[in-house]
Order: structure tokens, then sequence, then C-alpha cells
């Protein structure tokens, strides 16, 4: 293998690896009230809201589900649910001093439950990004490997092509001359010996 075939080789290993992003945060895409659509990083405070690509206008934003989120800067500042506003609403009623039933085990732990589903999906995300991340490393590494092999081959070649002689006409003429002059002594001491 030549030196550009290993450098070829290099450039196509680290081009592989280019696109891939380090981000370990996915995007999903939410639809408001209105029908617009919104992309948002993370649903949680401090998540990035964009609209178009953009970040979001400031102010409240309610997806279809109820949920309301409140942007400032594209960044999330607030979530409410329309669970928590109706338990708002119930503890600052005249209705909240009613004893209430207790509630089953399922109901007190069904929000635990879709947060659970929630963290496993989201581990799930983080594995695949992190396990491109290793793929990627891997690539990188190979590239190293090959990057130093090339060095070491370079730093067992000469440093330099030794200089070729100039040919021109006078270099030329002077090795036709020496060359006849070679000639017709031998030719002299031919006719010397006869």
């Amino acid at each position: 293998m030549n030196y550009q075939e290993t450098i070829n080789k290099i450039k196509q290993l680290f081009e592989m690896a280019a696109p891939m992003n380090p981000d370990v945060t996915a995007v999903t895409d939410y639809i408001l009230q209105d029908g617009t659509k919104i992309s948002v990083d993370k649903l949680a405070i401090g998540g990035t809201v964009t609209l178009n690509g953009a970040p979001a206008p400031d102010g409240e934003h309610q997806l279809q589900d109820g949920t309301i989120i409140q942007t400032s800067a594209g960044k999330i500042t607030e979530i409410s649910s329309p669970a928590e506003e109706a338990q708002d609403q119930e503890v600052n009623s005249d209705l909240a001093m009613v004893p209430q039933p207790a509630a089953t085990p399922e109901v007190i732990l069904a929000p635990v439950h879709e947060k659970m589903a929630k963290m496993e999906a989201d581990m799930a995300a983080i594995t695949t990004k992190c396990q491109k991340l290793e793929e990627t490393m891997a690539n990188h590494g190979e590239g190293m490997k090959q990057m130093m092999a090339l060095v070491e081959q370079m730093a067992k070649a000469p440093m330099a092509e030794p200089i070729a002689k100039v040919s021109n006409q006078y270099t030329n003429e002077r090795a036709i001359a020496k060359d006849e002059r070679f000639s017709a002594i031998v030719e002299a001491m031919k006719n010397i010996k006869n």
C-alpha cells in the first residue's frame, strides 16, 4: 500500500464518522392546540423548543394533550399538565374540604409508572447513541493506527531524492569528446602493436 492509498483510507474512516452528532438528546415533534408543529429536545424545564427551525416565541403554548409549556428565549421555563391544574383547582376550592375516597395503589403509582416508562425509553435512546459513539471512536482509533503506520513509513523513507545530473549540450559534448579521445587512444595502441 502506498502513501496516497493509506491517506485515502484514513480520510474515508473519518468521513464515515463525520455525520455522527455526539448530541445525546433526541428531538420530538409535538402538535399545539392550533395545529402548529413544534420540536422539543426534552419535555422538561430547560428543554429547547423550536418552531420551523427557529426558537419558539416567548409565552404559553398548549399541546394537544392539554400540557401547557411556558417558553422564554426558546427554552422551557415551566410545564403544567391538565392533571396538575385540576389538582391545584381542587386544593384551592371549598370542595377540597370534603373527604375524598382513598385512592387505590394503582392510581397512586400510575404517574410513577409513566415516569419510569419514559425514563426507560430515554435510557434506550441514550444507549443507542452511546453505541454509535463507540463505533465512531473505533473508526477514529483505526484511523489513528493507520496514520501512525503512515508516519512510520515516512520516517523510514529518505529525506530527499538524490540530485540527478543535469543534462545539457555542454555535458553531452564533453561526454562525447571523452569517448572519442578514448576511442582514438585505443586505435593508436592497436596500430602500435601491429
